[in-house]
């Protein structure tokens, strides 16, 4: 029989009388409990994120290992698979028409235009549109700037087509005349197509980016300005100390985002179809991609040589992201 002090020494046995004797219960530990409860919310965070995983395995992973499959075969999806590199060599260095350089190369451009521009231009609109006090007036232009991003792409395209591409004499070209009699330039040139694409591609990226950066300026302090103010420091230094830091990461992720979009950028809508951007030299690796399976004259669709594209694609789009990793631990350590 055990003692009432033995008995309410140990922790872990209850005594309760039965029978004009003892019988003993276990207590389940602390560390039990929490096992038991650990795997009831594994059990029960599996089931939530289950058809989370099943979408992105079908709708990416799949995805992916068709891309490998037709780009990496030698008969593209014809025929049982063979690796081979031959559509990707063919893409970019066997094609006598350098379709596909042509589309990197505008590619490449694009990216490194329109993104810091869009960027810049964000930026500042959104500081002067966050720094408007009166309550209408800054919904009125908030709606405004953000009104581009609902609008349908294809009809933002149409209308800068009719702007930029309609007849011999555009509107756009009337409009440039004012400031110079003598300009009259040809959109559909080479040269000037891709200046069209960037004006094109930033005022898409725009409207975001100045909800995002906006939002990120109304939420820094104002008693920091104030603080700055009273010890005379200049306007353009409290935005390069203050306001620049406080949003550097919204500014990491358009940033982030700004490059991954840009390369899946596609002037769909500029042109009539793919054979007339081709014409211009402004087709880019995506709108190459689309067309392949897609082709707009009727043709047979070319899955090797769009399975290679959108592997030489996914390899530029991984390097571009780790080069950005390393831009932004530079950019933590600058303002830190």
């Amino acid at each position: 029989m055990l003692n009432k002090k033995n008995a309410n020494s140990n922790n872990n046995i209850e005594s309760t009388p039965k029978n004009k004797g003892f019988t003993l219960k276990f207590k389940k530990s602390p560390k039990s409990k929490n096992m038991e409860k650990g795997r009831y919310d594994l059990i029960n965070q599996l089931i939530w994120i289950t058809p989370g995983i099943a979408f992105v395995c079908l709708f990416s992973y799949y995805s992916i290992f068709i891309v490998l499959r037709y780009g990496m075969s030698e008969g593209g999806s014809i025929g049982a698979f063979q690796l081979s590199l031959s559509n990707i060599k063919l893409i970019l260095f066997e094609d006598v028409t350098n379709e596909f350089t042509i589309a990197l190369r505008n590619t490449f451009i694009y990216v490194i235009a329109a993104v810091p521009l869009s960027l810049f231009i964000a930026l500042f609109t959104a500081k002067a549109l966050a720094n408007i006090v009166h309550k209408k007036a800054f919904g009125f232009f908030q709606s405004a700037f953000f009104l581009p991003y609902v609008t349908s792409s294809l009809a933002v395209a149409m209308v800068f087509a009719t702007l930029f591409l309609n007849g011999n004499d555009p509107i756009i070209n009337s409009i440039i005349r004012l400031f110079n009699k003598n300009a009259n330039p040809d959109w559909r040139e080479p040269k000037n197509t891709m200046i069209l694409l960037i004006i094109y591609g930033t005022w898409r990226m725009l409207p975001f980016k100045i909800i995002m950066f906006t939002a990120a300026f109304l939420r820094i302090d104002r008693r920091l300005y104030q603080a700055a103010s009273l010890d005379g420091t200049p306007k353009w230094q409290q935005f390069w100390k203050i306001s620049l830091p406080q949003i550097l990461p919204v500014i990491i992720y358009m940033i982030t985002t700004g490059i991954i979009g840009a390369f899946k950028f596609m002037p769909f809508g500029l042109f009539n179809n793919y054979n007339e951007a081709t014409a211009s030299q402004a087709q880019t690796a995506v709108y190459f991609i689309f067309d392949k399976v897609n082709p707009s004259g009727g043709g047979i669709p070319q899955y090797g040589k769009a399975g290679a594209a959108s592997i030489v694609l996914m390899i530029l789009i991984l390097v571009m992201t780790l080069f950005n990793r390393q831009l932004t631990k530079y950019l933590n350590k600058k303002f830190k």
